[in-house]
C-alpha cells in the first residue's frame, strides 16, 4: 500500500509541480500547493463518492449521483493524464469545482456544501493563481448568487434551492458569501506580496554573497538549497533527496569523520552556532574546499529540529595558502638572499626592507628582526655610499629589472661583493608596489677573477720578455754566423765549429718560440676562464 501511495504522489508531482530546478519563489510554491491539493483532493472525492452516491440514490437524486461520478472521473483525468499543461490543469480543476458547486446548490440547497464550495474555490484560486486577478472569483461568485436569486424571484426553479430559500433569505446568505470572498481576496494577496518581497530580498542577498544557502529540516530529513547548489557545485536542486545519505556521499572520505563528529558535538551541546571546514564533491567529480557556517534551531527541550547555513567556496583561498606555504618554504631554504623592498623611496632615496629570508642572515650576519623596517643603506657602510650607491638608486627610477655587482658590508664590518638581480613587482594597474632583489655573495668569484687577471698580466710580461729580451741576442748570433759563413776560411775544424754553433742557435730559437706560443695559448685559456667566472 505504501508503494502505491508513493507512486501516486510521484505521478501527481510530475504532472502538477512542473520544473523543480528552481525550488523558490511564489510560482514554485503555487505549483507546490496545487500538487498537494490534487494529491489529497482526489482520494477524498473517491471516499466521499460512496456515501454521497448512496444517499443520492436512496433520495432519488439519480442525476446527482451520476454527476458526482462524472466529476470524480474528470478530476482523476485532470490529475493523472499526461500532456496537459499546469495552467490548463488548474483552470480545469476550478471549472469542475464550480460546476459541482452549482449542481449541489441546485439539488441540495442549504443541505449541501454548495455555498462552502464557492468559498473554498475562492481560496484555491488565490493559492494556485497568486497575483492573477484576485477578485475574479468574487465576481464569479457574485454572478452565481445573482443568477440563483433571479431564478428564485421569478420562480424559474421548481425544487431544491427554490423550495428552501426566499429571495430575502438568499440575498442575506449571498451577501455574506460575497463579503467573505472579497475579504479573502484582499488579505491573501497582501500576504503573498509580503512573502514575495521577503523572497526577493532573500534571493538578492543569496546572489550578492555568492554563498550556497541551505535549510535542513532534521525531523523530515529534507533540505532546501538556493541556486548556489547548481551554480557552484553543478547539482540540480531536484537531485537532492534522502538528505543524510546524499550529503554523506559528497563528503571527502578524509573529512567524513571530522564533519559527522562536529555535527554530533554541536547537536548534543548547547552552542547554536556551527562552523565546519571540509571538501565537497561537485557534479563534475572534483572536490571543492568549503567553509560551512550554520545556525541550529532547537525545541524548548533543546532538541535540534532545523539547521540553516551557508556554504562558502574557499577553494581558491586554500590553493593560495598552499602556494604561499610552498613559496615560503622555497625562500626559506634558498641559498641566495631574497629581499623585498617598498617601492617608494624616502628623501635619501632609500627604501625600507619588508622581507628577508634566512640566506640573507647567513650572508650578512643581520637577523631578519634587525633588517626588516630598515632602509637599504644598512649594507653600504661608510666608505662606499657614494657614486656606486647613487648610480644604483638612479637605476631604480627607471622602473625596469636590472643586474649589478656592488661592494657591501656585513654586520661585522667585513667587506664583500654582492651580485644583485633586482625586479619590480607591479599591481594590476601596472604600478610598482615593491622591489624584489635576489642577491649572492660573489666575493670568492671576484677574488678568483682578480687572481687570474694578475696571472694573465705576468704571462704577458713573460711573453714580451721572451719575444724581445731573450730573442735579441739570439738574433745577433744568427747574424754573426751568416757573416762567418761568407768568409773563405774553409778548414774542417772551422766548418765544424760553425755548424755546431748554428745548430745550437737554431735549437735555442725554437725553444724560445715554443715558450712564446705556450704563453700566448695560456693567455687565451685564462681569458676564457675569466669570461666564464664573470658570467
Amino acid at each position: 500500500m505504501h508503494y502505491i501511495w508513493q507512486y501516486y504522489k510521484t505521478l501527481i508531482n510530475r504532472n502538477c509541480l512542473g520544473n523543480t530546478e528552481q525550488l523558490h519563489g511564489l510560482p514554485y510554491w503555487s505549483n507546490k500547493l496545487f500538487a498537494v491539493i490534487m494529491t489529497y483532493l482526489l482520494p477524498l472525492f473517491i471516499i466521499a463518492l460512496v456515501p454521497g452516491g448512496y444517499m443520492s440514490i436512496i433520495n432519488h437524486f439519480y442525476a446527482l449521483a451520476v454527476f458526482d461520478l462524472l466529476i470524480v472521473i474528470a478530476i482523476s483525468a485532470v490529475a493523472l493524464l499526461h500532456g496537459i499543461s499546469i495552467p490548463a490543469r488548474k483552470l480545469l480543476l476550478i471549472t469542475l469545482l464550480y460546476v459541482l458547486a452549482v449542481f449541489l446548490l441546485y439539488y441540495l440547497g442549504w443541505y449541501g456544501p454548495g455555498l462552502l464550495y464557492l468559498l473554498v474555490i475562492t481560496i484555491f484560486c488565490l493559492l494556485i493563481f497568486p497575483g492573477t486577478r484576485p477578485f475574479c472569483t468574487v465576481y464569479i461568485n457574485m454572478g452565481i448568487c445573482v443568477s440563483v436569486g433571479t431564478c428564485i424571484h421569478f420562480k424559474l426553479l421548481s425544487d431544491g434551492i427554490a423550495l428552501q430559500y426566499s429571495l430575502g433569505s438568499w440575498i442575506a446568505v449571498s451577501v455574506n458569501l460575497i463579503i467573505l470572498s472579497a475579504v479573502i481576496a484582499q488579505l491573501l494577496p497582501t500576504l503573498f506580496n509580503g512573502l514575495q518581497q521577503s523572497n526577493n530580498r532573500y534571493e538578492t542577498v543569496a546572489q550578492a554573497t555568492s554563498d550556497t544557502i541551505w535549510d535542513w529540516d532534521i525531523i523530515n530529513d529534507t533540505i532546501q538549497y538556493n541556486y548556489g547548489m547548481n551554480q557552484a557545485f553543478g547539482y540540480k536542486l531536484s537531485e537532492v533527496a534522502n538528505v543524510t545519505n546524499w550529503w554523506n556521499t559528497k563528503l571527502h572520505p578524509d573529512d567524513a569523520e571530522k564533519v559527522t563528529g562536529g555535527l554530533t558535538r554541536a547537536f548534543t551541546g548547547k552552542n547554536n552556532h556551527l562552523q565546519l571546514d571540509y571538501r565537497f564533491l561537485c557534479a563534475d567529480g572534483k572536490y571543492k574546499h568549503i567553509l560551512d557556517r550554520a545556525l541550529i534551531i532547537r525545541e524548548a527541550s533543546g532538541k535540534p529540529v532545523r539547521v540553516i547555513g551557508a556554504m562558502q567556496d574557499i577553494t581558491r583561498q586554500k590553493e593560495e595558502e598552499q602556494w604561499l606555504r610552498l613559496t615560503e618554504s622555497a625562500l626559506k631554504y634558498a641559498t641566495d638572499a631574497v629581499l623585498i623592498f617598498e617601492a617608494e623611496a624616502d628623501e635619501n632615496q632609500q627604501r625600507k626592507l619588508v622581507y628577508a629570508n634566512e640566506a640573507f642572515t647567513n650572508i650578512t650576519g643581520y637577523t631578519q628582526q634587525e633588517a626588516i623596517g630598515i632602509v637599504t643603506d644598512i649594507l653600504w657602510g661608510n666608505n662606499t655610499a657614494g657614486a656606486n650607491q647613487n648610480n644604483l638608486m638612479n637605476t631604480f627610477d627607471q622602473q625596469v629589472a636590472f643586474e649589478v655587482e656592488v661592494i657591501n658590508y656585513k654586520k661585522n664590518g667585513e667587506r664583500f661583493w654582492s651580485s644583485k638581480s633586482v625586479s619590480p613587482v607591479k599591481d594590476s594597474a601596472g604600478k610598482t608596489t615593491h622591489w624584489i632583489s635576489i642577491e649572492r655573495d660573489v666575493t670568492q668569484t671576484k677574488n678568483h677573477v682578480n687572481a687570474i687577471q694578475k696571472q694573465n698580466i705576468k704571462l704577458k710580461e713573460i711573453a714580451w720578455t721572451q719575444a724581445h729580451t731573450v730573442r735579441t741576442p739570439v738574433a745577433r748570433l744568427m747574424g754573426l754566423l751568416d757573416l762567418l759563413n761568407d768568409e773563405n776560411n774553409q778548414s774542417t775544424d772551422y766548418n765544424q765549429v760553425l755548424q755546431f754553433i748554428s745548430v745550437s742557435v737554431l735549437e735555442l730559437d725554437n725553444v724560445i718560440l715554443s715558450i712564446i706560443r705556450k704563453s700566448e695559448n695560456e693567455q687565451i685559456n685564462l681569458a676564457h676562464k675569466l669570461s666564464n667566472l664573470k658570467s
